[in-house]
């Protein structure tokens, strides 16, 4: 598979090239001290010049025929690099409990360990995480449980103290996440024109009259991004880690499960913010509100971006509206 703006990719699925590049590896010693025999990989997800996920099952001589899965993820212009620095980052400095990091103590943190960063090939290297995809699950009272699962993961995170990632400000976020950007709204669907403008006004407000505390937050919390298993919650896919309010990760993921689930959502979201509420009852949720409304206003313009239905219009003007009932009722 070329790629040029991936030019790794073509090694990294060459299984007997990667062989040899795990068996060399000075970054772990279980594959240096270990007898590797075979190497298999399986493209996990592929956004041709900008992405590839690839599974890596390895196989050992002498031990038993289960094998170790990695995981590799490559990324264009080295943008790795800072990726894997930051999260490596938060492994040294979040509680665990497999022997790695700083271990501040309390409930470890449920996340992939980071390994190596390849600049040769713009990868990633990091472990695989246990469990099944919160995107998964359908049984609701196993959905209201993964729900505490996961508001306790997120507390975890939240609660690192050290300083990973840059600080991102609501603005930032818009730039990040609304690309091209909000005013593609107003350019594909004019009536929403004055609804956009709004709705921004309302957010730029809300940040400056309610200034929040930061800390670590995953930045793109979602269903796919959410593992369970037996009793603990795994988050994965940290690119967008960074310094900002807590309200984006618990905003987004509040959105994401009304958009899901629909009617269903209410006793979800309140088992979520009453498990987290119990980790973190010191805090107070400052900009909570126009986060959601920021959340909604992210769907619309991938909406916009991408139309995956044929009245978008009105799918958009629903997701607007929608976010712009969370700032009337901040007010």
């Amino acid at each position: 598979m070329n790629d040029r703006k991936l030019p790794g990719l073509k090694r990294a699925l060459d299984d007997e090239a990667m062989l040899s590049w795990f068996a060399s590896a000075q970054w772990n010693s279980a594959l240096r001290e270990n007898s590797l025999r075979q190497v298999r990989s399986r493209v996990l997800k592929y956004t041709p010049g900008k992405r590839c996920v690839i599974e890596y099952l390895l196989w050992f001589a002498g031990k038993p025929a289960r094998p170790r899965r990695l995981i590799g993820k490559m990324y264009r212009k080295n943008r790795g690099e800072s990726i894997f620095a930051n999260w490596r980052q938060l492994w040294q400095a979040a509680p665990g409990d497999d022997g790695a990091g700083a271990h501040a103590g309390g409930a470890p943190l449920g996340m992939p360990e980071p390994l190596a960063y390849e600049p040769e090939l713009g990868m990633l290297v990091q472990s695989a995480v246990p469990g099944q995809a919160l995107s998964e699950l359908a049984e609701p009272e196993t959905l209201v449980v993964a729900m505490r699962r996961v508001a306790q993961n997120l507390a975890t995170l939240h609660q690192v103290t050290a300083a990973v990632g840059e600080k991102k400000t609501l603005d930032d976020h818009l730039k990040k996440y609304c690309h091209p950007g909000p005013e593609v709204l107003s350019a594909a669907y004019p009536e929403i024109a004055p609804l956009v403008e709004t709705l921004l006004i309302r957010l730029v407000q809300e940040e400056r009259e309610s200034p929040a505390p930061v800390c670590p937050v995953h930045g793109d919390l979602n269903l796919a991004q959410i593992f369970l298993a037996a009793d603990r919650a795994f988050f994965i896919d940290f690119d967008g880690l960074c310094l900002s309010t807590p309200a984006l990760d618990i905003a987004n993921f509040l959105v994401t499960l009304q958009v899901h689930f629909g009617s269903r959502s209410k006793k979800l979201q309140n088992a979520f913010l009453e498990a987290y509420n119990a980790r973190r009852p010191q805090l107070m949720l400052t900009g909570l509100q126009a986060y959601q409304a920021f959340a909604y206003l992210r769907r619309a313009v991938i909406c916009t971006r991408a139309p995956a239905v044929a009245d978008w219009r009105q799918q958009v003007r629903q997701l607007l509206e929608a976010g712009s009932a969370f700032l009337k009722s901040a007010a």
